[in-house]
């Protein structure tokens, strides 16, 4: 039974890993071209829009699903078929009320938020405001069928929310810029693609729930709570938990308040000079995000299965669960660290291959990133494993100190002439180093023991001798396949395979991939005896 409940584990989280890849795929079609349309002013006005709208977002879209799947997870496991209904006419209701109201709420506030961090966002914030709205709905389906362990209606909607931004963002970006309208009305074009797309994803998810209501057939053995009682306790689950969950748009966030700001204040810059050079740090934190969709599938996949496994007190689950989540994030984790401190340059020229100053200017911004890709990847699941214990409370505290570092890094560090816009991927890294450390002490002091050498020292390894094999052969092959855009990308691409190739053989050479592990996947037996592991 242990081993059908992991193989559910891995299997979901394999599930959300594999559309996570393939809407980064669909992601990097949307913004990439967007961002050599319009440069780094209009890609200024794009992000500073759009983190204002995931700041909103991540109400509906992380706090209140992760309570609903804790919820709906405990339940299923005790038996209570009626209480798993309930939940999820509660659900419905609270979801559909508070996406009207942040939707409102954007709505009249966008001149005073647009003249708070300033620029031209306006149209943008305006054009993405019902967003929330059809996310709330989104969201509700997908925390509910969550909690039954089921990852399809998260996996599928994300993927129609990626092609909708893509086709319909894409094109009217590419339409009014054309037509010859200002840049705050094509950046406002662009990012109406992500209302439209989430629009078509609300109304899946509402098909997809309608058509497997046989799901809520589950058997009744033990007591339901009320309507009252269920609504309390997802008002209480949901709201330490999306603060704690609001770490990644709190971040981005600081950084939209604050760096342009200390831009100009300490470093002398103009508007102008200080928004291009923001746009360009955006290139760097794309390539940052990129890798953290994969990592936080693991988040998605734990939250239920520990919640089940305390809900019936098996502890050794529980601690296997929490050491093959962490393991699972350093071996994805690690080699994206790595790839882009090393080769950060290259990477930025061949995405965005109309902007050679701004990928200059990005490049050591992006190496500072690089080991806040392990950090925040370590936090996106140190998170869930404390949600799923009960202790929805202690994220809050952690990130409440990691934000206050990354406050104190962009007053001081961004405003000191030497060392400018450097100052925020620092902030950054540090932030989420403290949450992180916060989180593990947390972890352990609740007794969840597990080991951090066994976890990460042999992905780490590994990782380590992948970038010096990468910063070794990316001279001479970059110089032997010099010329245009193509050869330049066909050099990236080979050492991106070849450093790929080498990796898993460092896994596999150090046995940081433990049988137990390879056999939770999906055909995990053929795949360890393809790989020899024992």
């Amino acid at each position: 039974m242990s081993r059908q409940k992991n193989r559910s584990f891995f299997g979901g989280t394999l599930v959300l890993m594999l559309s996570g890849i393939l809407v980064k795929v669909i992601g990097a079609f949307f913004s990439i071209p967007l961002a050599n349309l319009y440069g780094a002013d209009g890609n200024d006005i794009f992000i500073s829009a759009y983190y204002v709208y995931t700041a909103m977002y991540v109400v509906s879209s992380a706090g209140l699903p992760v309570a609903v799947s804790k919820m709906v997870s405990e339940a299923r496991a005790l038996g209570r078929g009626r209480e798993v209904r309930a939940i999820a006419r509660v659900t419905a209701v609270t979801f559909v009320v508070l996406g009207s109201v942040l939707t409102l709420a954007m709505v009249l506030l966008a001149d005073r938020i647009c003249l708070f961090i300033g620029g031209s966002c306006r149209y943008a914030l305006l054009a993405v405001a019902p967003t929330i709205f059809f996310t709330c709905i989104v969201s509700a389906v997908r925390g509910y069928f969550q909690g039954m362990s089921n990852m399809i209606p998260t996996a599928v909607s994300q993927i129609i929310e990626a092609m909708g931004k893509l086709l319909f963002g894409l094109g009217l970006a590419r339409y009014l810029m054309a037509e010859g309208y200002t840049l705050d009305i094509v950046v406002a074009g662009a990012i109406g693609g992500v209302t439209l797309g989430t629009v078509f994803s609300a109304v899946f998810s509402i098909l997809y729930a309608l058509r497997h209501r046989e799901e809520n057939d589950l058997p009744d053995v033990g007591p339901s709570r009320s309507n009252r009682e269920i609504f309390q306790t997802l008002v209480r689950l949901a709201v330490p938990i999306t603060v704690g969950a609001s770490v990644f748009s709190v971040s981005a966030l600081i950084d939209t308040f604050m760096v342009k700001l200390r831009l100009q204040e300490g470093c002398f810059m103009t508007d102008a000079a200080a928004g291009y050079t923001y746009g360009a740090y955006g290139y760097a934190v794309k390539l940052f995000n990129l890798p953290l969709t994969l990592v936080t599938a693991i988040g998605v996949s734990l939250i239920p299965a520990i919640s089940g496994a305390l809900a019936l007190r098996d502890r050794d689950r529980t601690v296997g669960l929490t050491e093959s989540a962490f393991r699972l994030t350093g071996l994805l984790a690690f080699p994206c660290a790595v790839g882009l401190a090393v080769i950060p340059q290259p990477i930025l020229e061949v995405l965005f291959t109309n902007q050679p100053e701004a990928c200059t200017l990005a490049a050591p911004l992006l190496r500072l990133l690089a080991p806040a890709v392990f950090l925040a990847g370590m936090v996106s699941v140190s998170n869930p494993v404390l949600q799923a214990m009960g202790r929805v409370d202690l994220p809050v505290i952690a990130m409440g100190a990691g934000a206050a570092v990354k406050i104190a890094c962009n007053y001081v560090l961004v405003g000191m002439p030497d060392v400018g816009i450097h100052g925020a991927p620092i902030g950054t890294a540090l932030c989420y180093l403290v949450i992180l450390s916060v989180n593990l002490w947390n972890i352990r002091r609740l007794k969840v023991p597990f080991s951090l050498a066994r976890s990460f020292l042999r992905p780490l390894v590994s990782a380590l001798v992948m970038g010096v094999f990468v910063w070794l052969m990316w001279p001479p092959l970059s110089g032997a396949l010099s010329g245009g855009r193509l050869e330049e990308l066909l050099a990236v691409a080979v050492t991106v395979a070849l450093a790929a190739v080498l990796y898993l053989l460092m896994l596999v050479a150090t046995k940081a991939l433990p049988r137990e592990d390879i056999l939770m996947l999906p055909k995990g037996e053929k795949l360890a005896k393809i790989l020899k592991i024992r």
